[in-house]
């Protein structure tokens, strides 16, 4: 009889057993396909590249300005960061023997002039002593020997005056050039602008030709920008452009592209005139070009990619069964968070876009789209946010915590294959007609 109830005894807890393995193996069941996050690609026929080009500005005019001819430089009438006016003076030679010069110059201007008044006097009465000795020598009065006499002076006065009239020319050519000398001692601004360079103080002797100062024109700015031939497709000239610098963005018009490439960087110049704003001369700035590249190919974010063999990349689709594949593909262009890539890929196709590194070809998984990982997520967050008030209300006593628990959304999913296995054999072993007869037996025993 002690026997019997040993068996009998024995058994609730052997089927007890077997009913939780059996749920613990459903469970695993159930998780057993790791979830993967995967996009659908689509085919492109071409891809936009953004080229990022440097560049320098410069002023629209700028010049180094000198004297022409050398000297003692006398005043030095601006410094840097002036703004001065066109034809104002900048500074001075020591110009004292320049005006001596100019002085005796116009002294020899003035002696000429007087010799040519005294010439022409002396023509003008030898003419009239030519024509009253004419009139004598046709009355007979004169012999033809004085009245030849008195022709060959009036023609030799007449020389004399042009003489005196050339010494005046020539002292007034002197007079002009030691006022353009004297006027050349001085630096005069060609245009409106800003001192940007001072490289002589007054005392220095300077030879002609030496840079004293340097000026820049105020007013708009211009970005010199080399840019590869291929390029020239994307720019218009006359259109507006975007520059950066220091991390702002100051719009530009292109107005001009060099027809040479230059033989040093292979580029073309791209002239952009900036006409007002925050970037200083001689600052770097970039063009960001966007080139349109006929290939086709699709989108994949790098995340999606892992290294492969041979210089290729590989990516992982999800087939209909939701088993994993490995394909290659080849990456034509990459930016900072995605990639453009051409190979054994089809539009619609289902490529893992993260944990790629989880996964090998062959294995079943639980395909979910990107935008549905985010709302299950949110739905977990949320679900986990109600739990923690369910287990407050508990504490308080407010409600029933089995009654609420078995009502709550997640307990119910808990709870779903539990349900399920109470139909399960094992259960129904349990009203069995034998084990309900020793079950009697015992109960008679006890």
């Amino acid at each position: 009889m002690s026997h019997n109830r040993l068996s009998i005894g024995s058994t609730p807890r052997a089927l007890a057993a077997t009913l939780c393995a059996w749920l613990l193996f459903t469970s695993a069941n159930a998780t057993a396909d790791l979830t993967v996050s995967y996009i659908n690609v689509e085919r492109q026929a071409s891809f936009a590249s953004e080229r990022l080009y440097a560049g320098k500005t410069l002023a629209s005019r700028s010049s180094e300005l000198g004297f022409k001819r050398g000297g003692e430089i006398a005043q030095v009438l601006v410094d840097i960061g002036d703004v001065v006016q066109k034809d104002q003076v900048l500074a001075r030679l020591d110009s004292r023997t320049l005006a001596s010069n100019l002085n005796q110059a116009e002294a020899n201007t003035a002696l000429a002039q007087a010799n040519l008044s005294a010439a022409k006097a002396e023509a003008q009465l030898a003419a009239k002593t030519e024509q009253r000795f004419r009139t004598l020598l046709e009355q007979g009065n004169i012999s033809k020997q004085i009245y030849d006499e008195a022709q060959l002076s009036v023609q030799t006065k007449q020389a004399q005056e042009q003489v005196a009239q050339a010494n005046v020319k020539r002292a007034l050519a002197a007079t002009s050039a030691d006022k353009i000398a004297l006027a050349e001692a001085a630096i005069k601004a060609p245009f409106d602008g800003i001192i940007q360079s001072r490289y002589m103080d007054e005392g220095t002797q300077i030879l002609g030709g030496t840079p004293a100062l340097k000026l820049i024109e105020l007013g708009p700015i211009k970005a010199h920008i080399g840019v590869p031939s291929r390029s020239l497709a994307s720019l218009t000239i006359g259109d507006m452009y975007n520059l950066s610098w220091d991390g702002k963005v100051q719009p530009a018009r292109l107005v001009a592209i060099s027809p040479e490439v230059d033989p040093s960087t292979r580029t073309l110049n791209a002239v952009f005139k900036i006409s007002d704003g925050i970037i200083p001369i001689g600052a770097v700035v970039e063009l960001l070009l966007e080139q349109r590249v006929q290939a086709p190919g699709f989108w994949l974010p790098i995340s999606a990619l892992t290294a492969s063999d041979r210089g290729l990349w590989a990516v992982y689709l999800v087939n209909a069964e939701n088993i994993i594949e490995r394909r290659l593909v080849e990456v034509i262009h990459n930016e900072a968070s995605r990639a453009y890539v051409r190979g054994l890929l089809s539009d619609r196709d289902r490529v893992v876009n993260s944990g790629v590194q989880r996964i090998v070809p062959g294995q079943a998984v639980l395909p979910l789209r990107a935008e549905e990982n985010i709302a299950e997520r949110t739905n977990k967050s949320l679900n986990e946010r109600v739990k923690k008030g369910l287990n407050e209300r508990v504490k308080k006593g407010l409600n029933d915590p089995v009654t609420e628990s078995l009502n709550h959304p997640v307990t119910e999913s808990l709870n779903h294959p539990v349900k399920k296995s109470l139909n399960h054999p094992v259960k129904k072993s349990l009203n069995h007609p034998v084990t309900e007869s020793a079950n009697e037996q015992a109960n008679a025993g006890r």
